[in-house]
C-alpha cells in the first residue's frame, strides 16, 4: 500500500495535512468491570462504547524504534492505548477475588501483518498474532488485573493498572483486535469463577508516520531558510515551495530522496530566498 503524505509550512507557523482519518494520539484506557459484584455475572467493558469499532475510535501505531532482540528495529508502535480494570472501591467493578484477563480472539488486517504485544520493559514481544491466523490456545491472554496488587486472592482488589504495555506491528495498514474478558479466579462459593466471560469488542488500530518539521530558521542577513525535517518511512520524497496556498504551484526546489533517514533521525536543508518574500514548504512523498 502506497500513500500520498503532504506537509507544509510557512515560517514558524506549520499546516498539515495527511491522506488519512483523524487518529486519537492521547492516553487512552479501555477499561474492565462487571454487570454485578454478584457471583456469576457477567464481566463488561465498562467503557466499550467509546472503542469498539462501530464508535469510530482508531489507535494511531507510529514509525518509530523499538530496541528487540527479534525481526526488526523499526515498526509501528503504540503504549498509549492500555487495558486496566477497576478497582473494587469503583462503582461498576468485579466483585472481591476476582482475577481478570483479556483473550485475543483474532486479528485482522493487511496480509502478512503480525501485531505483537509486549509486557512492560520486555524487550522481546510477549505474544505474536499473525493477521488471519486463530491465535494459540494458551497464548493469547494477558493478564489485566494486577497480581502485585493481591488480586485473584479470596479477599484481593480485581484493581489492574499494569503501565507501559505496548502494541505493534510490523506492516502498514489498518488492524482490527478482538478481544474478551474471562476471570480465571477459583474464588465463587462454587470454587469457580467469579464472573462469566464478557462480549467481545473489536478495536481497530492504523499505522501512522512519526513526520514533522522540527525546526525552521528565516535569516534575512544571508538570504537563507533553514528548514529541519523528519522524513519517517516516506520515499520518493521532494521538498516543494509555493508562495500563494490559494495556488497549486508547488515547485520542487530539493529531492526525490529515495530512502529515508536511518530511524527518526533528521534532515537539515538551506534555501536562498534573495527576497525573503513569505514562502510555503511542504514535504511530498510515499507512504509504502
Amino acid at each position: 500500500m502506497k500513500t500520498q503524505v503532504k506537509l507544509a509550512g510557512l515560517s514558524c507557523m506549520l499546516l498539515v495535512a495527511l491522506t488519512a482519518r483523524p487518529l486519537q494520539a492521547q492516553f487512552q484506557a479501555i477499561v474492565a468491570g462487571a454487570e454485578s459484584s454478584a457471583a456469576n455475572s457477567k464481566l463488561v467493558f465498562a467503557n466499550a462504547a467509546e472503542f469498539d469499532g462501530a464508535s469510530g475510535f482508531v489507535q494511531p501505531l507510529v514509525y518509530t524504534i523499538v530496541t528487540n532482540f527479534v525481526l526488526t528495529n523499526v515498526i509501528y508502535s503504540t503504549t498509549n492505548l492500555q487495558v486496566w480494570s477497576l478497582a473494587k472501591t469503583n462503582e461498576g467493578s468485579a466483585a472481591v477475588g476476582a482475577y481478570i484477563v483479556a483473550e485475543v480472539m483474532s486479528v485482522a488486517g493487511p496480509g502478512g501483518g503480525v501485531l505483537s504485544f509486549w509486557e512492560q520493559g520486555w524487550r522481546t514481544p510477549t505474544y505474536i498474532f499473525p493477521v488471519g491466523v486463530p491465535p494459540t490456545v494458551g497464548s493469547n491472554r494477558f493478564d489485566v488485573s494486577d497480581i502485585s496488587s493481591s488480586a485473584g486472592l479470596p479477599d484481593g482488589d480485581p484493581i489492574g493498572r499494569i503501565p507501559l504495555r505496548r502494541f505493534t506491528v510490523d506492516t502498514p495498514g489498518e488492524y482490527s483486535i478482538t478481544l474478551k474478558l474471562f476471570d480465571t479466579s477459583t474464588n465463587s462459593p462454587a470454587w469457580g469463577p467469579m464472573h462469566t466471560p464478557s462480549d467481545p469488542i473489536t478495536v481497530k488500530f492504523a499505522t501512522g508516520l512519526d513526520l514533522a518539521v522540527t525546526r525552521y530558521v528565516r535569516n534575512p542577513t544571508n538570504a537563507v531558510e533553514t528548514l529541519v525535517f523528519k522524513q519517517s518511512a516516506l520515499t520518493n520524497l521532494y521538498v516543494e515551495a509555493n508562495t500563494n496556498l490559494a495556488t497549486d504551484d508547488w515547485l520542487p526546489i530539493a529531492g526525490p530522496f529515495a530512502t529515508a533517514p536511518a530511524l527518526n533521525n533528521t534532515t537539515t536543508l538551506n534555501f536562498t530566498n534573495a527576497e525573503m518574500a513569505s514562502r510555503f514548504y511542504r514535504l511530498r512523498g510515499e507512504a509504502p
